[in-house]
């Protein structure tokens, strides 16, 4: 598994999807959290709200994991309202 440093903690390459796109990336300082919307192949939209996760002793920095369970939305514009609930 692919790893790097964004935003202050670990970012899983495991995050990116073979059959989706990154369509939407926006880190919020102020909540120290990063909405991303991904783009299925079908057309249909994930958007995912992460959080640093707990400090792990054998690691540098946290891991950014998912906040948000997994959801299929129609539109680009409903994925960023969803989204919105999680500022």
């Amino acid at each position: 598994m692919s790893m790097e440093e964004k935003y202050g903690a670990i970012w899983p390459a495991s995050l990116a999807d073979d059959s989706a796109n990154l369509v939407y990336e926006r880190y919020l300082p102020e909540q120290d959290k990063v909405h991303l919307i991904f783009k299925r192949a079908d057309g249909l939209y994930l958007p995912y709200s992460l959080v640093k996760s707990k400090q792990d002793h054998q690691w540098r920095l946290p891991f950014w994991g998912g906040e948000n369970d997994k959801v299929l939305i129609s539109s680009l514009e409903a994925a960023q309202e969803y989204l919105a609930a999680y500022v």
